[in-house]
């Protein structure tokens, strides 16, 4: 990948959520070849099929055909792609955040994919091998950082340099295109997956856009309302405090003014209270001292 304030770069950072997600996919993947003919049935099990997830109930399919892949090109692709563009979103997100996204993305891309299979094959008597592999979530995950690095470069083929906004078009197009050929049921790649991963995530970051662009520190009021409860009471005492010790000097000023004048006699009895309201006041003892 190439940045032109930052020269060339491949690859990502690899951050706490993208690490475990490199790792989880990875190691399940091994646990699928080891499998053997077993595999098979995990993918049965745990693959998303429209009959699974609506006929049998087997909810749990929506989320965890993302995990399971069907062969070394399908992982390596995957993996690489999350490794090139999820770090630096995660980085600016959050952990909790990111894992969110790539998640409803994943399960967002599976509604997608059943729904489509299910309009296609409920009329015929074949059904689809069930679908695998995070590329909804990885979908999403494109379009999230084409969104906010638009102008960045990726290396296309490890050669052709092109903006990461022009990618994400022409990404999207290909499985547009790629979804209506293969409305008719044929195809080996779930296009309307990697359509639905791209809207899911459409959908999200317009929802949550605010919220994902707050900073990631907040402020100790929005941290601990109690605390700017009392920090809020503590001002207004003081400016109360404030004003009254402004009121008992412009007091002072004007009795003593008309004793320098009159004498202490002209003092009328009201006039001696005030004086003796306005020296406490702006000359409080220790336990009225303002903090």
């Amino acid at each position: 990948m190439m940045n032109r304030s930052s020269n060339i770069r491949f690859g990502g950072p690899i951050t706490p959520m993208v690490k475990r997600l490199l790792i989880i996919n990875g190691a399940i993947f091994l646990i699928q070849l080891a499998a053997g003919s077993y595999g098979y049935t995990m993918q049965q099990i745990f693959g998303l099929s429209h009959e699974g997830l609506v006929h049998e109930f087997k909810l749990w399919q929506i989320f965890t055909y993302m995990f399971l892949h069907g062969g070394w090109l399908h992982i390596i692709f995957n993996l690489l792609t999350l490794w090139m563009f999820a770090g630096s979103l995660e980085e600016i997100w959050g952990s909790k955040f990111f894992i969110k996204y790539y998640i409803y993305c994943g399960i967002g891309a599976g509604i997608f994919i059943a729904a489509m299979n299910y309009y296609i094959y409920s009329t015929v008597s074949t059904a689809p091998v069930p679908t695998i592999g995070a590329s909804g979530a990885l979908y999403g995950i494109l379009l999230a950082y084409g969104m906010t690095w638009p102008n960045r470069e990726v290396l296309l083929y490890f050669f052709i340099p092109v903006k990461i906004k022009y990618l994400v078009i022409m990404f999207g197009l290909i499985e547009f295109f790629g979804t209506l050929n293969s409305a008719s049921g044929g195809g080996g790649i779930s296009h309307i997956g990697h359509i639905g991963g791209l809207i899911s995530g459409f959908v999200i970051l317009k929802f949550f856009h605010s919220k994902q662009n707050r900073p990631a520190v907040k402020t100790a009021n929005q941290k601990n309302p109690i605390s700017a409860f009392l920090k809020k009471r503590r001002l207004e005492k003081k400016k109360r405090q404030i004003e009254k010790k402004i009121k008992a000097k412009n007091l002072i000023d004007s009795l003593l003014e008309k004793i320098a004048r009159q004498g202490m006699s002209s003092l009328t009895p009201e006039e001696k209270k005030d004086l003796e309201w306005a020296r406490k006041n702006y000359y409080p003892d220790d336990s009225e001292t303002l903090h």
